[in-house]
Order: C-alpha cells, then sequence, then structure tokens
C-alpha cells in the first residue's frame, strides 16, 4: 500500500485552485490542504502538482510517513510545536470517509498508526512549550482585558479558551452551531452568539477580539462596524491574514507579528526539535517496514 501513497501538500496560496480528488482523502487546515493520493489511480493529478513547486509539495514513501507526522507534531507550523493542529488531524481521521476499497481500509489503518506515533513524538519531545500555543499567546495579549470576543467555534477557539476562561468573560460568535454547542457543553461559562451583521448589546469595555476562523476581512470588518463597542486589541489568526489584510479602527496584529514574540525562545527549543525530528524519521521508517511485512492488513499496529 505504501508504494502507493502520495501525499499532496498545497500551501495556503495554492489550496483554493487545486482541484479535488473523487478517490483520495482531503485534509484541510488554516494554513494548507493536504492530499492523500493512490498514485496508481490519480497519476495525472500529482504530476500536475509537481508542476506547481512554488506552492505544492509531492511526498512519496518514507518521506510522506515523515512529513506527516512534522505537520501533525506543529513542526511545519509557524508556531514550532503548536497542539491546535494535532487537534484539527484527530478531528479529521475521526469524520473523514475514507474510500471503500482496499486501498481505502489500507491508508484507514496507516493514519491511524500515525496519529498514535504523533502523540509518542509530542509526548517525548514538545511537552511543556507553554509559550509555544495560541491560547498563551492570545492571553499574553488580552490580559487584564474585562472581555473578549472569540469569532469562530472550531479547533483553534477550542485551543485558546481554557487560557481565558476564569480570567475574563468571553464571547464567543459562531457561524456552525453544532460546534458552538459542543463548545459550550464543554465550556459552559461561555456566551454564544451567532456571527450576524448586528450590534451585539455590549456590556463590557474594553474589549479584545480574536480572529479565530476563516471569516474574509470585509466580513469582518463590516461586523465591527456595527458593534456599539470599545475594542481595544484585534488579533488576527487567521492563515489569510497577510494576503486578506484587516483595516479596523482599532491596533490588529497579525499572526505573523505573534510570532516574533517566539524568537527569544527559538534557541531552548532547536534541540528539542531535533530530537523530535530524529524520533519521527525513525518511525517514518518502521512504518514502512510494517508496510512491507505486513501484506494483508495493518489491524495489529492499531491494536
Amino acid at each position: 500500500m505504501l508504494k502507493d501513497l502520495a501525499i499532496v501538500n498545497l500551501r495556503h496560496e495554492a489550496k483554493e485552485t487545486f482541484p479535488v480528488a473523487l478517490n483520495g482523502l482531503e485534509w484541510r487546515t488554516c494554513l494548507r490542504r493536504v492530499l492523500f493520493l493512490n498514485s496508481s489511480e490519480n497519476k495525472a493529478l500529482i504530476e500536475a502538482a509537481e508542476h506547481i513547486p512554488a506552492n505544492v509539495e509531492v511526498h512519496r514513501g518514507v518521506d510522506a510517513m515523515q512529513f506527516l507526522l512534522e505537520v501533525i507534531c506543529g513542526l511545519k507550523s509557524p508556531l514550532v510545536g503548536e497542539t491546535a493542529v494535532m487537534g484539527q488531524f484527530r478531528e479529521f481521521v475521526a469524520n473523514a470517509h475514507f474510500p471503500n476499497t482496499a486501498w481505502g481500509n489500507s491508508l484507514k489503518q496507516l493514519i491511524g498508526g500515525v496519529l498514535v506515533d504523533a502523540k509518542t513524538v509530542r509526548h517525548d519531545h514538545l511537552q511543556g512549550l507553554g509559550s509555544q500555543s495560541y491560547g498563551s499567546l492570545v492571553r499574553s495579549y488580552v490580559k487584564g482585558l474585562p472581555q473578549v470576543a472569540v469569532i469562530g467555534a472550531g479547533q483553534l477557539a477550542r485551543e485558546i479558551l481554557p487560557w481565558l476562561l476564569g480570567k475574563t468573560k468571553v464571547r464567543l460568535f459562531y457561524r456552525h452551531w453544532e460546534r458552538a454547542k459542543n463548545l459550550l457543553n464543554e465550556y459552559p461559562e461561555i456566551e454564544l452568539n451567532q456571527f450576524s451583521m448586528s450590534n451585539g448589546g455590549w456590556k463590557h469595555n474594553p474589549i479584545g477580539l480574536v480572529i479565530a476562523a476563516p471569516v474574509k476581512s470585509a466580513d469582518v470588518e463590516d461586523w465591527a462596524a456595527r458593534q456599539a463597542a470599545n475594542f481595544s486589541i484585534c488579533l488576527d489568526l487567521r492563515g489569510e491574514a497577510e494576503t486578506d489584510p484587516l483595516s479596523l479602527p482599532f491596533p490588529v496584529i497579525k499572526l505573523s507579528e505573534l510570532f516574533e514574540t517566539l524568537r527569544s525562545d527559538r534557541q531552548r527549543m532547536d534541540g528539542r526539535v531535533a530530537a523530535a525530528r530524529a524520533d519521527i524519521q525513525s518511525l517514518a521508517q518502521r512504518q514502512t517496514n510494517q508496510a512491507q511485512f505486513r501484506p494483508f492488513g495493518w489491524e495489529d499496529l492499531c491494536a
């Protein structure tokens, strides 16, 4: 199975323009789009990807496994070692519709094994990087504010909320009710409001604003203009922050600017990241060897 696996990584600039593979599997994050393809069945699509070198990478075999593990562990993220991407991958695995074929079944088992390996790498090398989390960064910028408005109810919001609750009031503006309801069940302290073009009726000032969903800048600007609120700062955590910048009458700090605050901590991290990469390389090779010697299935890997 592994010899037939190709992973195509489409960075943000290319992820919306590349065609969907009907017989493959697709995982989207705010920064990338990852395609899991059968190299025999999707030869033309893979060849097309290889001719867009600026924004697209194609990985095969051990390289594919190593790339996937590094992404899940947060080593490919601008915020090195961040945990949100692992939660996004776990959610993707739980909801993915794998092809109903022998290759699809093998892919499901393989991805399950990769998730187990990623947890091991994080536990052994990347725990305790408190300053390397979105939540800790957000909290440092909104510290002391009586209220924070969060736009978005996905995995990124879930990552941020524990760092805010108990320290400030949180109003969460959602676009998808089911996700918002799940968050409310987990964090009953939050106040839920639908993201709509109307005034939210604010009682606390000043207020911090966090964009934790891929909302277009024009929609955020329109929404903010309708609010009778004293926003003091906006933290724009969108992957699109650079290409679709916000223009608001109060300070906006983009994700790239937040990353600058972490540079002083880079040296301490380098040794741990190097150890994680070395471990990932060994685990990827092990996955390859196991794939070669288990022609009848992967069930024993995930038992």
